[in-house]
């Protein structure tokens, strides 16, 4: 009787190993997806939280050269959006609209004291999740003179 040599086993993958090993590399690429649609959201926030910053510091600049007689006539509260331009005493530069589309700007002016007002700008826009988002800053004015300005997120 003659034997047939016997062949050593050939290892391979079996389907089970394959479909688990496919299984992780889905996980990861959806893991790796989250992660950079989250960066893309923080970058967008972060972005648009510097234009307002920016929106408020500008208008808190230019109610500074206004003179008292021109600050008194301003309405109480008076909305304008920002990619409008110059509405209502607003100032916005010439590349602020462009690049502001979609943010609110708020300016809201009280009496303290007969001869001191506080002058309030809130800035609001909507993020592209849909969430809406505001940033204020203030200053006070006196008849005399600027008296102190202060941001409140």
């Amino acid at each position: 009787m003659s034997r047939k040599p016997t062949q050593p086993h050939k290892g391979g993958f079996t389907l089970v190993e394959v479909m688990i090993a496919a299984c992780v590399l889905v996980l990861t690429i959806v893991g790796m997806i989250q992660v950079i649609v989250s960066g893309a959201e923080m970058l967008d926030m972060s972005r648009k939280q510097t234009i307002a910053m920016q929106i408020i510091h500008g208008q808190i600049d230019a109610i500074r050269l206004r003179d008292w007689s021109e600050i008194g006539p301003l309405g109480a509260s008076t909305t304008v959006s920002v990619a409008a331009g110059d509405q209502s005493g607003f100032l916005f530069g010439t590349n602020l609209p462009a690049i502001a589309s979609g943010f609110q700007c708020t300016r809201t002016i009280s009496d303290v004291r007969t001869d001191l007002k506080q002058v309030t700008f809130t800035v609001t826009w909507t993020s592209s999740t849909g969430r809406t988002y505001s940033r204020m800053g203030s200053t006070y004015i006196g008849k005399n003179g600027l008296y102190v300005t202060y941001q409140r997120s």
